[in-house]
């Protein structure tokens, strides 16, 4: 009973199927419209993310995995000459997805996403 008690606030019943929004900053960008979109598959999640940016349109998830409260997973994005990989990490804070993205250069900005209801 304890476990089943437990398990919501360590992620392990957590559904995160769903539309999420939320605000990151890009150096020397400005603040960019982050959707999320998740659905449960297989354990894990599939999905995509765009940006109001233009630099993700429903850029496919690579690589997720939810593990103990964290949702992992990279993307790519175009910034206009180049593919870059994007890592993601989102811990669930009560209502929130909360964490960062890092491209490969080191850059890296926070992320909260609340889902939309």
């Amino acid at each position: 009973a304890l476990a089943f008690a437990l398990g919501p606030l360590f992620g392990q019943d957590t559904d995160l199927t769903g539309t999420w929004e939320g605000t990151t900053y890009v150096p020397d960008s400005g603040d960019d419209q982050i959707t999320l979109v998740l659905q449960k598959a297989e354990g894990s999640y599939t999905g995509t993310l765009t940006d109001s940016m233009g630099l993700a349109n429903e850029s496919k998830l690579e690589n997720t995995k939810f593990v103990d409260g964290t949702l992992t997973a990279e993307f790519m994005i175009f910034n206009g000459s180049d593919y870059v990989r994007i890592s993601l990490t989102l811990k669930v804070s009560g209502e929130l997805l909360v964490g960062h993205w890092e491209d490969p250069g080191g850059e890296t900005g926070n992320l909260e996403l609340k889902r939309k209801v």
